[in-house]
């Protein structure tokens, strides 16, 4: 009796183990893939700085943000005035809080169209271990991010930048992580929102590839 069911056993385990094989083999392209973006090389190229999209901060373009912001508070100034990648990028990078900032090395701004994406090399051991869970022991110290989401503002003074797409080492997560992830990697709330200090001066904003228009008052929706 005992030899029958060691018998059934081995055969049991030895099921397991071929459907298990045929299910690799099966799904052999996408685990090859995963695999190789977690353990293979790969860069930490961000994307390039251009003349129109993609932008980083940079003093000069911090100060000339700045003056075109003060403009709206001139009682004769514009209703609205445009920021180009550089100078979003520059507010952005210093509207973050310095304890998630300094995380965020090489810091570049993508403008899409009612969105836009960072990316940065992140600094993984300026976050605790315990907060990247299993992801940290499979982490090198500076790894490339990519977050993505739009930006709208909540109140004078405070913008929040919601995180809706997160890639780490060019991995996309999938939603249900993205918030955690978000919070743990970026500062982000329970919302998965990312709050940046702003100037008072704007109450709306508007993106486009081409630049990001800061509106006096509410703009009109269409």
């Amino acid at each position: 009796m005992n030899g029958c069911l060691k018998g059934v056993l081995r055969l049991g385990c030895l099921a397991i183990v071929m459907v298990a094989a045929l299910v690799a083999w099966w799904f052999r392209e996408p685990l090859l893939h995963t695999a190789a973006r977690w353990f293979g090389p790969h860069s930490t190229k961000l994307p390039p700085v251009a003349d129109t999209a993609v932008g980083a901060p940079t003093p000069k373009a911090l100060s000339s943000s700045q003056s075109k912001v003060e403009r709206l508070k001139t009682p004769a100034g514009p209703d609205s005035v445009v920021l180009s990648p550089n100078e979003i990028a520059a507010m952005v990078g210093s509207g973050i809080d310095w304890s998630v900032r300094k995380s965020f090395d090489s810091l570049r701004v993508e403008l899409l169209e009612g969105r836009v994406a960072l990316y940065c090399r992140l600094d993984t051991r300026l976050i605790p271990p315990d907060a990247l869970g299993p992801l940290a022991g499979m982490l090198n110290p500076m790894e490339p991010l990519r977050i993505a989401g739009p930006l709208a503002i909540e109140r004078p003074g405070i913008a929040r930048f919601k995180v809706e797409e997160l890639a780490l080492r060019g991995f996309p997560f999938p939603e249900p992580l993205v918030k955690q992830l978000a919070r743990r990697m970026a500062g982000a709330d329970s919302t998965g929102a990312v709050p940046l200090r702003v100037s008072p001066a704007f109450t709306d904003v508007a993106i486009h590839p081409t630049g990001v228009v800061l509106y006096r008052g509410k703009r009109r929706k269409p």
